[in-house]
């Protein structure tokens, strides 16, 4: 069978990549995922790099490779590999859903129709400096509700987010999550176990738009760690880079990420500002008093943060 040898380098020649193809295997999605992850890994154990450069000895291949990534004289740049959905994503994107403008209700401002719920794992990728995959999947109301149930009664997590309730009620508060188009409710994954639960939501139909200068496709994020093996500064890097990660590249539209925890939680802020977030200002929802705190794409992907940095 021939073989087509596809090579991935930078200035150095030690850390020279070579992949074998097959011809026959050109329209199989596996050997696109070979190259993802092989790129992926070059840029996370040589994170002062900044390009990497593709080459194949094969016509057919290099046109092939030129439309699977955003080469520029056969360079690939660290910045816009990881804004491809390639990289993690697990579902079609959001960028690819027309935009046509409606108003959810009274209370709030006009703003794009949402695409439908994703099933199942949404992201997946194996974080290099944790050593551990990292994923998420929408929240299974039948094979979650106990875990969830304990997760909102432990005292640390009901101390913020005040739903310790009955397991009847948090299933309808999950049901709700699940109908409603502006959110998306997940089950974070550290190789295959739970440790927590994150809302991935579309802030311009959300109370919070009110309170700051919304843009249509800002992605505001709630979130908790449920289960104390997986709390620390090594699982809340690897696992908070990666719901950003997911967000940004779920919709290139979307700009920026923000949270609206409460004013007092100090732990938060002091674990995720490194991460590339500023704490804008503090307000007064009718509940409680929050910050605002936001991620800007161009902060994520150059300035603030890298991966395993």
């Amino acid at each position: 069978m021939p073989e087509f040898n596809t090579f991935i380098y930078h200035a150095q020649p030690q850390a020279t990549i070579e992949l074998t193809l097959h011809a026959s295997d050109l329209v199989c999605s596996e050997i696109g995922d070979q190259l993802v992850r092989e790129i992926d890994q070059l840029f996370s154990q040589n994170k002062q790099l900044d390009c990497c450069k593709v080459t194949t000895v094969d016509h057919e291949v290099k046109q092939w490779v030129e439309q699977l990534l955003p080469l520029i004289e056969q360079e690939v740049t660290r910045q816009a590999f990881y804004q491809l959905p390639l990289v993690g994503h697990q579902h079609k994107p959001s960028s690819g859903f027309p935009q046509r403008l409606v108003q959810s209700n009274d209370q709030f401002r006009h703003h794009p129709l949402r695409p439908p719920m994703p099933q199942g794992q949404v992201y997946q990728r194996y974080d290099y400096d944790a050593e551990l995959n990292v994923s998420f999947r929408v929240i299974d109301l039948e094979n979650d509700l106990a875990r969830f149930t304990r997760w909102m009664n432990d005292p640390r997590v009901a101390h913020f987010w005040e739903q310790a309730w009955s397991e009847e009620k948090l299933a309808e508060f999950i049901q709700q999550r699940l109908s409603d188009p502006h959110i998306i409710p997940l089950i974070g994954e550290f190789n295959g176990e739970p440790f927590g639960y994150v809302e991935a939501y579309w802030v311009a139909e959300d109370r919070l738009s009110p309170y700051y200068d919304v843009q249509d496709f800002d992605r505001g994020i709630h979130l908790l760690v449920g289960e104390p093996q997986f709390r620390g500064p090594k699982f809340f890097n690897a696992w908070m880079r990666a719901i950003s990660h997911y967000l940004f590249i779920d919709d290139v539209r979307t700009n920026r990420i923000v949270l609206e925890p409460r004013a007092d939680n100090e732990r938060l802020f002091n674990r995720i500002l490194p991460l590339g977030y500023r704490k804008c200002f503090e307000f007064n929802f009718p509940h409680k008093r929050s910050a605002l705190l936001m991620l800007e794409r161009e902060q994520f992907f150059t300035e603030q943060w890298s991966w395993n940095s």
